[in-house]
């Protein structure tokens, strides 16, 4: 049996793509894995813990955030859990529209 979620946030399962810069290198990835309002896991990348993220949420406008890789995992499932550390007033009312949407659309949470 679990018990009660320690998280501030819910995470929503992600079903968009998702631009990860790292100095100027651009990641794209068609799908992250979950999202909050503090933070997004990304399947199928490999960065260091401490590496300085600027993440772009494809929606409409798009959701602009800096942020910092705080997990990392290659167990064979390579992935990271990215806390965001800087976000506009602007940005978090897209954060905040954006995970309605998807709630309103039934996507389960992870």
């Amino acid at each position: 049996m679990e018990g009660p979620s320690l998280r501030e946030y819910p995470r929503m399962v992600l079903h968009r793509p998702v631009e990860l810069r790292v100095e100027k290198k651009a990641i794209k990835v068609k799908e992250a894995g979950n999202l909050s309002m503090s933070g997004l896991y990304v399947e199928g990348e490999k960065l260091p813990v401490g590496t300085a993220v600027h993440v772009t949420v494809s929606s409409s406008p798009p959701v602009d955030v800096d942020g910092v890789v705080r997990y990392a995992t290659d167990n064979g499932h390579p992935g990271v859990g990215i806390e965001f550390t800087h976000v506009t007033e602007a940005n978090r009312k897209r954060l905040e529209l954006l995970i309605a949407e998807i709630t309103r659309q039934g996507a389960p949470a992870s």
